[in-house]
């Protein structure tokens, strides 16, 4: 073999072991699965348990995987890649642990199941309509505006979420109080943020509308000139007729959220 062919084969013995070493933590055969309380799901590669802390490389294709490490109280289970389960959390009331193994289970599964399936379409429609409205209220006093946008993820507080159980592979699941509790809880969240973002996204609108010139809106058929005030609720509508839809976009939310829960509660789902 001459020096030629040992400088053709010299970059492929080099590359071999560093690609050999980028798939250390990137084959799924051989991942473990960590299983969060949170019902987030992480494949993983566990190096340690020992401690308080499960110790893990990241499933990202790195030269050098940097070990990362996650408290036990954060974790349910650790499904190994041999098929092996390890069961972290445990029953005590004395730290927390108020669920037993089954209900935080069910728990875990009803939060994986919302955040897979659960869709709302009404909380970012509802934190838009707020949000746009808003300036045009309080025109005379627009810093007050955004008052309104905090105030409106306040509504998802009321006690019914629509569960979708088309969605639901196992429909036993729905006898455990605890899973309902789970798809509760993030449903509510992702209705929560969905309604801040709508909000959000509303306010700038409707600030952008309250900025355009009184004489571009007169120009374009709509009379902005001030009339005889009048301060009873009818006045206030009359003079601004999209604070009297926001009101009522408001009222109507919580009224109809009631009667679906009185209904809900009512049927004994």
């Amino acid at each position: 073999m001459n020096f030629r062919n040992i400088t053709l084969f010299l970059p492929l013995f080099f590359a071999v072991p560093a690609f050999a070493q980028l798939q250390t933590t990137s084959d799924t055969a051989r991942m473990d699965t960590i299983y969060f309380l949170n019902g987030e799901i992480k494949a993983v590669k566990v190096v340690d348990t020992v401690s308080h802390f499960v110790r893990f490389l990241p499933e990202i294709r790195t030269k050098r995987p940097h070990v990362k490490d996650v408290e036990k109280d954060r974790i349910f289970s650790v499904k190994f890649s041999n098929g092996r389960d390890r069961i972290f959390y445990f029953y005590d009331s004395a730290i927390g642990n108020v669920f037993t193994v089954m209900e935080a289970k069910m728990f875990m599964l009803g939060e994986q199941e919302a955040d897979k399936s659960y869709r709302n379409k009404w909380p970012p429609i509802i934190g838009f309509a707020v949000g746009a409205v808003s300036p045009i209220v309080f025109s005379n006093a627009v810093m007050l505006s955004p008052i309104p946008v905090v105030i409106t993820p306040l509504y998802t507080l009321i006690p019914y979420i629509h569960v979708n159980t088309k969605s639901i592979q196992n429909k036993n699941y729905l006898q455990y109080d605890t899973y309902i509790m789970g798809y509760e809880k993030v449903a509510r969240k992702k209705n929560r943020l969905h309604t801040i973002v709508g909000a959000a996204i509303g306010l700038a609108v409707g600030l952008g509308t309250w900025a355009v010139p009184d004489k571009t809106w007169n120009a374009i058929g709509f009379n902005t000139s001030n009339t005889t005030e009048d301060h009873t609720l009818k006045g206030f509508a009359k003079r601004n007729f999209l604070g009297a839809i926001w009101i009522g976009e408001v009222g109507c939310a919580i009224l109809f959220s009631s009667l679906k829960y009185k209904k809900h509660k009512k049927s004994g789902k």
